[in-house]
């Protein structure tokens, strides 16, 4: 009886320490990954302040001041895709270094050319948007590294600390960056920027490496067109990356506002200075550092779904203060409970899709998951410079917080579940009944035929109903795996005989589907199955399809 009141103790011990705030820091690739991505985010930060500091003295106008912001997210977005395709296809360490070199060179650009005084609004916004290029390739493969360097059971307390990492840097970056542009201009803010980029590819170079995925069959890599389709497939079909990315929209589209504003807020409506803007902007991190610290402890008291609506409502509540009480003692308090908000939502967010994601597919469905993030901020920083410029700074900011409030209590209703599902639990073992001609074999191998798969089953009519809904689960499995154009369907003249089709691209992505599957795609088909009425496997059939119409 001691014995097994030791091993549960033991038990409890793993536990508390996986929920430690320090956990993941146990791990020596994540400490090395964590500096260099708070580096990386100091650089960032800097640049950032003083990107908007500069332009309210090139073009002092809201719309333009938001052109920044913009800049800033709109490439990451349009490229998320492709970017988490190249991600998942080649090597993430030699990824990584490309991305921050290309991003080192953009640096090194626009601090040349505020050298040589020949920096205008048009050249901000184009050497902005180049840094943004580098950032879109870069954060796929920034994100699907993560859960390399931890285990699973820590991975969402990794992400959190990665955030307070990176809200540090927000919380003295702008400061720094408002001291570097008063003391010593804007060139030095920029070259600051580069040589954050330079170290983060050293430490990737030179400190870190991954494990490569391995595969058990022996077919070609995807190709990357059919790489981006299968990852939005995926993303579609997987039900809570799917919420999540919904409520990644709602939350980061409402929270937008204040980034894209408040540079113009703190000089035109506080009237205040540079050194003022990065204090500020440092008060958010804070907040969020905070916030970072006591996740734990609020991840143990709320639900993932209700914390993640609860954070919505203090980011939107934060901007009524700024609103209707515009002064530096109002805002140094409110900017912090959105800094806090900030972090609660933002990492609860990525967690819950690092965690739904299956690993031969991260790359591409973070991408996505990044495309919401910089789709929200990129699009609502033009909506609310929109507004501004019809409305005023603060009747903007008061719209936001309105309705951000309404917006993050109707999304409440695309619910996100308290556990999920590890995606890399192995399938459960699944008979198959399918024969393949000697003479058809050349044929399918070759890969230059798209695949019709049919599938038959024998189901009692009393069955019928929950047959259907299992099926529901079934066909979303298909989707994930890349079929397209799936079909149930009931015989005419057998009321008990039911084909379900699909189509596949070609017969190395049934092979790579079929080595993904994993234990909930299995449990999905031995539950379909159970309805089936015969003592042999459903029969499956392999067309290969010759001609279109």
């Amino acid at each position: 009886m001691s014995s097994q009141h030791e091993e549960q103790a033991a038990e409890r011990t793993d536990l508390a320490e996986a929920h430690s705030a320090w956990a993941p820091f146990a791990s020596y690739a994540f400490c090395w990954l964590w500096l260099a991505n708070t580096v990386s985010a100091l650089g960032t930060w800097i640049q950032n302040t003083a990107s908007a500091w500069i332009m309210t003295d090139l073009a002092p106008s809201p719309m333009t001041v938001s052109l920044v912001q913009a800049a800033a997210q709109l490439p990451v977005l349009l490229l998320a895709l492709p970017a988490g395709a190249l991600a998942d296809l080649m090597d993430l360490r030699r990824n990584l270094i490309l991305s921050n070199m290309l991003m080192l060179v953009a640096a090194i650009a626009l601090a040349i050319v505020a050298a040589l005084g020949h920096l205008d609004a048009t050249i901000l916004l184009a050497l902005t948007a180049l840094l943004a290029v580098g950032a879109g390739l870069n954060n796929p493969a920034w994100a699907a590294s993560v859960p390399l360097t931890v285990p699973r059971q820590v991975l969402p307390q990794a992400l959190v600390l990665n955030a307070v990492g990176f809200n540090i840097a927000r919380a003295v970056g702008p400061a720094v960056g408002g001291l570097i542009l008063t003391v010593a201009g804007a060139t030095v803010a920029f070259a600051t920027n580069a040589a954050s980029f330079a170290f983060v590819a050293l430490v990737i170079g030179i400190l870190l490496t991954f494990p490569r995925t391995r595969t058990s069959i022996d077919v070609p890599p995807e190709q990357f067109r059919s790489a981006m389709r299968v990852g939005l497939a995926h993303a579609l079909a997987e039900p809570v990356v799917r919420s999540t990315l919904i409520r990644s929209a709602a939350f980061f589209g409402c929270a937008s506002a204040i980034w894209a504003l408040l540079p113009l807020y703190v000089r035109q409506v506080l009237g205040l200075s540079s050194a003022s803007f990065g204090v500020m902007m440092g008060v958010i991190g804070a907040g969020a550092v905070l916030g970072g610290l006591i996740m734990p402890l609020l991840r143990k008291l709320i639900l993932r779904n209700n914390l993640i609506t609860l954070a919505g409502v203090a980011c939107s509540l934060a901007l009524v203060p700024l609103a209707l009480i515009p002064s530096a003692m109002t805002a140094y308090p409110a900017l912090l409970v959105f800094g806090i908000g900030w972090i609660v939502g933002a990492s609860n967010l990525q967690a819950t899709v690092q965690l739904a994601a299956a690993p031969w597919v991260r790359a591409r469905v973070l991408a996505l998951y990044q495309a919401m993030y910089n789709g929200g901020m990129g699009l609502g920083a033009l909506l609310w410079g929109v507004l501004g410029e019809h409305a005023g700074l603060t009747g903007t900011i008061l719209a936001a917080g309105l309705a951000g409030c309404v917006i993050a209590l109707l999304t409440r209703a695309v619910e996100l579940p308290a556990e999920i599902g590890d995606p890399s639990a192995p399938a459960l073992a699944v008979p198959r009944t399918l024969s393949i001609a000697q003479e058809m074999a050349p044929l399918l191998h070759s890969a230059r035929h798209r695949l019709v798969l049919a599938i038959s089953y024998s189901i009692d009519p009393a069955d019928v109903t929950a047959f259907r809904a299992a099926m529901a689960e079934v066909r979303l499995s298909r989707y994930r795996h890349g079929a397209v154009g799936w079909v149930l369907s009931r015989d005419v003249s057998d009321p008990t005989h039911w084909v379900e089709t699909f189509r596949l691209r070609d017969w190395h992505e049934l092979q790579r589907g079929i080595e993904h599957y994993n234990l909930m795609d299995s449990e999905a088909v031995v539950r379909a199955r159970a309805y089936h009425r015969d003592a042999e496997p459903p029969r499956m059939t392999l067309l290969l399809q010759e001609q279109k119409t």
